[in-house]
């Protein structure tokens, strides 16, 4: 009978390491399985977060090219022959009658 006893008692002590290994790889497969849900996560915070800031930055985009085209129009508007002609009567500036240039053929400095 102790030749049978031990024996029941050994697939006994088989069956509860066999036990032990399921439930660590019970505990393995859960922890995996947390980690790739927290690592999925992180990648949709993170591609979220990167969506907020391309529509932001869109937004500052379209800002700037509206500043640009009021900026190309008061450009133009200061161009225009009529304000000039106002800008240069309020600073009370003279026609000029006659032009005269330097002579640019000739040398100004030699050794």
């Amino acid at each position: 009978m102790t030749g049978r006893n031990c024996y029941i008692k050994s697939k006994k002590f088989y069956r509860s390491k066999h036990n032990r290994g399921l439930t660590c790889l019970s505990f393995l497969i859960v922890l995996g399985l947390v980690g790739l849900f927290l690592a999925y996560l992180f990648q949709v915070n993170g591609l979220v977060s990167c969506n907020y800031q391309i529509r932001k930055q869109e937004q500052k985009i379209s800002q700037l090219e509206l500043e640009s085209q009021r900026l190309e129009i008061e450009i133009a508007q200061w161009q225009s022959p009529a304000n000039l002609e106002e800008l240069v009567n309020s600073l009370k500036m003279v026609e000029v009658e006659e032009i005269l240039y330097l002579g640019g053929n000739k040398a100004v400095a030699e050794k």
